[in-house]
């Protein structure tokens, strides 16, 4: 996950512990110099930021850490600190979900574009083999020519991917490279 996506907006964090923000700010900038004075880094915790309000200000907020999450909540007390917990728990857990699958929808395209540049490779080994044995027909049988008839019969046989693979393995070791161009 990247830094930012490991945060909570201040604002967000308010809310769930049903405080002003004005409040929490207050109790940030507190926590945030007393952790200097004691030589924490409260970086780790909570980060300043901004955000602009619906009339085009910039106003200050906090980018709150899953540490700072957990420093907050210990200092709530009861009902409100057990309701908080549960709340920025599963919120970093919904995170933690969406930044996963997307993170495997980024795998499958990948995979996906390099099936599509085996199948264009694959399509390329048909159709120099559809060439070659039109050539074939007009010189001397060789060797290569015998690889090459080897190739053309196991396309025709599958169109299993693994199975062409295999066989464009096989086709790159062919004495002729021109035919796998």
């Amino acid at each position: 996950m990247t830094e930012l996506e490991q945060t909570l907006d201040s604002r967000e964090v308010a809310e769930m512990v049903r405080k002003e923000h004005k409040g929490l700010l207050r109790d940030l900038r507190r926590y945030d110099k007393q952790m200097t004075e004691c030589n924490l880094a409260p970086s780790e915790f909570f980060r300043i930021s901004e955000y602009k309000d619906s009339t085009g200000r910039t106003l200050p907020c906090y980018r709150i850490t899953k540490k700072g999450c957990e420093f907050i909540a210990h200092k709530l007390t009861g009902k409100k600190g057990t309701e908080f917990t549960a709340r920025y728990i599963n919120r970093f857990h919904e995170m933690e979900t969406q930044l996963e699958t997307g993170v495997n929808q980024e795998l499958l395209l990948y995979l996906k574009e390099k099936l599509e540049k085996q199948d264009a490779v694959l399509a390329d080994i048909k159709n120099q083999t559809r060439k070659n044995a039109y050539l074939q027909d007009r010189r001397v049988y060789t060797l290569q020519d015998k690889y090459r008839t080897d190739i053309e019969m196991m396309i025709a046989k599958s169109t299993d991917i693994e199975y062409l693979c295999a066989v464009y393995s096989f086709a790159k070791h062919y004495p002729n490279k021109s035919v796998i161009a």
